[in-house]
């Protein structure tokens, strides 16, 4: 390292002996500042790469910003969810709508990899790595900038990191203004589930259950269903757990003031800030007022960013960042749980209270929604964040113009405790004869059947923790020679990682660099490199080297096109490199382990309590990293000074994907670690369009589109041989999804006398089945439907193509934006993502609307569902294309319509006062009914209507 750093110090010596009289330094570039040049009129800005910056004309990468602005037309308690959508080539998945456990999963241009840590998105935040939950907990009022970084040139100098794509978030700095700058802002919302499950009430239930029981040739179970369409009667109960257990009363509150100002030798950045989500639990606090277990989150925050000038030649730069988190749920189920036992459980189960008030319950389902959230306690998890930088600019033009010295370090942490508090109280169940009646005892009481105890009971302990050091030390160059000019930089950086559950710290270290040099503004060469190891792997093997090079052509800059009143910017570029992706996962699989085995026996005694070893998996001695080579070729155009667009064609091509191997026979008792043999090739394209323009009379427009698209293929996989191509995962998506073709349902037609199937029609190998079950396409002729009639069909639950619209105004203070996503190429599977829904009454779960038209001998020609059975039938219950749907959608993700008030009498001192009302997922498609993200399983996600304020002094 020590003779790279020399090497470079002495070739920059080299060109500081080039025509100095022609050598000039360049502004050294401000993020706060972001107009560094003008040309045809047009600024040009700053883009954030992390470790690295560039002017925007200067750029030969794939990456695309987004302003804080932005992420603040969408109410969410995670930052994350504000990308959803909005930026070319990164699809935001989803997580659960719950407070304060709503995270998602971000991919960029799809997946390249099967393993999910190896399509793990890098987050770097103000320089510096963090953990994806750091960004989530941020308020969009303190970001200035987010940038997704996507291909070679962009991603080189993060090596290890690289593969998956680097979101660079810049929080914001002070100014220069002289003046301070305050800012307050406030939102106030009110929240409702998009969709929830549609389930039969009582009536619907109990005749749909004496069907099934006829089906299956048993006696019926409720003599008179007449009876369940009462809604007030305990021994026959009609309750619509939905509407008990939930509320559309769930709210959100923001509310950050914010300090920004300085001048020449110090600029400084304060924000302070309070969020607050509450949950949809109905009647949470009947019991105490006190001790709500309603689902609440609440945040604070707090964030200081101080630059100083110390001298004409050093800069010093500090940030400390602290948050808070504070998680309520009710104690004794999850959210998932809960909404898993509303779904399942039929309204005619039991009442909520019995008509002695004591708590409803029945011991098929143990399970009373209402009492376990009124009555079961609450959990309560505490998170603390903290991280703090220290950074530092040394100009060393006393060397060399242009040269300077600059390093840092930061340190961030997250510890993470709970509290649960539980106590339980007794539920009873009515004891019923075998004609659906209650039972009376002698003195003409309710015969119950008690469930459960009293009971109490608390814990507090640490749950998570973890923290991440960082630091970087190395030399920038930045300097022009007449139409010559260079910027670069190599930097020395070192990571270390660590959290609950790790024996070892993740450690990585290495050299990071790029040379970028432009002539005349036309034409631009940028080479970028890490040479990165982690302590991960074998000594020997631990280093990589990953290189980039990044071509660009300014054409608007030529003389054909100078003066063009047209094109006002047209920049070709390409680029082509490596990088790689680490995965936590799988670590020192070069290693061989002893594991620990069951007792020893000894012969002759009976002594078989000692512990003894195997040996561990046989190791892979050739273990390294996911490595991904991408070529991309992109088009910037300007036209009219009115509409920007980008255009970027991408191919990816990823190795060494670990995955176990096959064809080792079980006999030999050997065991083997992942090996890095699987091979995936993705690719596809991004176009972003924006068009702003401006009437003579002020009115101010504009509207804009993007749409990306990106399709992978499996070229390598360990299988084990198949006697039909299309049973390999070779070929097809990673995540392909595969099941049986639909043939519609057995009909009675199908049968003898006897029941059994007539000769020639197609047998099931997963079951018997009956008139009205599901029948499949033999696809291999042999007259059998197994494992050898899967077939690939359609696409994957991750999206091929996601599809962005944007529209808005002002004029004369009011102001309009909405904004529209879309995905395509999207397949969900009912059997997958919604099993109790789609599966009736086996298992005793509840029916929903998806089973409004099952098969009977009256329907066989227009069902929609199969036939209703109580007993489990395993071949209605296999992957199938019965199952699939289109999972394609769209949102109305934001719409938004404010006022700034005009600045007159006592408003005069203000810069901005602005009231507006905000929605999110307003509108939106469905599919069977259901919400299309998460098919409304578990916590719904939510629709918002927020009212808010903006302040500026």
């Amino acid at each position: 390292m020590k003779n790279i750093n020399i090497k470079l110090f002495i070739g920059l010596l080299f060109l500081a002996g080039l025509d100095v009289t022609q050598a000039q330094t360049k502004k050294p570039a401000q993020l706060d500042s972001a107009i560094l040049l003008t040309t045809k009129g047009n600024t040009e800005k700053l883009i954030d790469g992390g470790i690295r910056n560039e002017q925007s004309w200067r750029n030969t990468g794939a990456t695309f910003t987004l302003s804080g602005e932005e992420l603040a037309k969408t109410n969410a308690g995670n930052l994350l969810n504000t990308l959803q959508g909005r930026i070319p080539g990164l699809t935001v998945s989803t997580g659960s709508g719950e407070p304060g456990y709503d995270a998602p999963t971000l991919y960029v241009r799809g997946l390249s990899s099967w393993n999910i840590a190896g399509n793990r998105v890098t987050i770097y935040l103000d320089g510096f790595q963090v953990d994806m939950n750091s960004l989530a907990a941020l308020s969009p009022n303190e970001i200035e900038s987010v940038t997704l970084l996507k291909d070679a040139a962009a991603t080189a100098v993060y090596g290890l990191d690289g593969g998956a794509g680097v979101l660079s978030v810049r929080t914001k700095e002070g100014t220069k203004s002289g003046k301070t700058k305050i800012e307050a802002n406030a939102r106030y919302g009110a929240m409702r589930p998009i969709a929830l499950p549609q389930v039969m009430d009582a009536y619907g239930y109990v005749t749909a259950y004496n069907q099934a029981l006829q089906n299956d040739g048993l006696p019926v179970k409720y003599y008179n269903p007449e009876l369940y369409k009462a809604s007030d009667d305990p021994f026959h109960p009609n309750v619509n757990w939905y509407d008990k257990m939930l509320t559309n009363k769930s709210a959100t509150q923001n509310y950050d003031i914010s300090f920004r100002g300085g001048n020449d030798k110090a600029r400084f950045f304060v924000l302070g800030g309070y969020t607050s989500f509450t949950g949809i639990y109905k009647d949470a606090d009947v019991i105490d007022k006190d001790f709500g277990t309603n689902a609440k989150y609440n945040r604070l925050s707090l964030r200081a960013n101080l630059d100083l000038n110390l001298n004409k030649n050093l800069s010093v730069k500090a940030t400390v960042s602290g948050i808070t988190e504070d998680r309520n749920t009710p104690a004794g189920f999850t959210a998932s749980s809960v909404f898993a036992a509303l779904l399942r459980t039929p309204a005619a189960a039991f009442p909520v209270k019995n008509l002695d008030g004591t708590w409803g319950n029945n011991a098929v389902y143990s399970f009373n929604p209402v009492q376990n959230l009124r009555q079961n306690g609450i959990y309560s998890s505490h998170t603390r964040y903290l991280q703090t930088n220290v950074s530092f600019k040394e100009k060393l033009d006393i060397l060399t113009k242009g040269l300077a010295l600059s390093g840092g370090v930061s340190f961030a942490n997250v510890y993470t405790g709970v509290y649960q508090k539980t106590f339980t109280v007794p539920s009873y169940e009515i004891t019923k004869d075998a004609y659906d009646n209650p039972v009376i005892d002698a003195k003409g009481n309710v015969v119950y059947k008690t469930i459960g105890a009293t009971s109490q009971g608390g814990s507090d302990a640490g749950n998570d923790h973890w923290n991440r050091t960082s630091s970087i030390f190395g030399f920038d160059y930045d300097r022009s020679f007449g139409k010559h000019s260079f910027t670069g930089m190599v930097k020395y950086t070192r990571s270390s990682y660590v959290h609950d559950g790790q024996v070892y710290a993740v450690v990585e270290q290495g050299l990071r660099g790029n040379v970028t040099y432009d002539y005349s503004k036309k034409y631009i060469a940028d080479l970028s490199f890490s040479y990165l190891g982690s302590a991960d792997f074998q000594s020997g093997h631990r280093y990589g080297f990953f290189p980039a090079i990044g071509l660009g052509w300014v054409a608007s800059n030529e003389d054909f096109l100078k003066n063009n009143k047209v094109i006002n910017f047209l920049k070709v570029r390409g680029s082509y490199g490596k990088t790689a992706n680490t995965n936590e996962n799988y670590r020192f699989l070069y290693e061989q382990w002893a594991n620990y085995t069951g007792g020893v026996y000894i012969l002759g005694t009976a002594d078989g309590g000692r512990n003894g070893r195997t040996e561990g998996a046989v190791p892979n001695s050739n273990f390294t990293w996911e490595a991904k080579q991408s070529a991309n070729l992109g088009v910037d155009l300007t036209i009219l000074n009115k509409l920007n667009a980008t255009l970027d064609v991408f191919k990816e091509k990823r190795t060494g994907i670990l995955e176990a191997p096959v064809g080792v026979p079980d006999y030999t008792g050997f065991n083997f670690q992942n090996m890095n043999t699987g091979e995936v090739v993705n690719q596809g394209f991004e176009l972003s369009l924006q068009y702003r323009d401006k009437t003579k009379s002020g009115f101010e427009y504009y509207g804009g589109a993007s749409m990306a698209y990106a399709h992978n293929k499996e070229t390598k996989v360990a299988e084990d041989p198949q006697p039909y191509d299309y049973l390999y995962n070779k070929g097809y998506r990673v995540g392909q999804m595969r099941g049986f073709k639909d043939a519609g349902f057995y009909q009675v037609s199908d049968f003898d006398a006897n029941g059994n199937l007539n000769a020639g029609v197609v047998k099931s190998t997963y079951g018997t089945v009956h008139p009205g079950d599901l029948k499949y396409v033999d696809v291999n002729g042999d007259g059998l439907i197994n494992n050898y009639d899967l077939v690939p069909m359609k696409y994957t639950r991750l999206p091929e193509i996601t599809l962005g619209f944007n529209l808005g105004f002002k004029y004369k203070g009011f102001d309009f934006d909405a904004y529209v996503q879309g995905v395509m190429n999207r397949t969900v599977s009912l059997l997958d993502d919604a099993y109790d829904y789609t599966h009736p009454l086996a298992n005793n779960t509840n029916i929903t609307a998806f089973s409004n038209n099952p098969w009977t001998p009256a329907t066989a020609a227009t069902a929609t569902s199969p036939r209703l059975s109580t007993l489990v039938n395993n071949n209605n219950s296999i992957p199938a294309e019965f199952w699939l749907r289109n999972g394609n959608f769209w949102k109305l993700r934001s719409v938004e319509v404010g006022y700034t008030l005009p600045r007159t009498g006592f408003l005069k001192k203000t810069e901005i006062l602005r009231v507006f009302l905000n929605g999110n997922n307003l509108l939106g498609n469905k599919i069977d009914g259901l919400e299309p993200e998460r098919l409304s399983m578990g916590y719904p996600l939510m629709k918002t209507v927020t009212i808010g304020l903006k302040a500026k002094f």
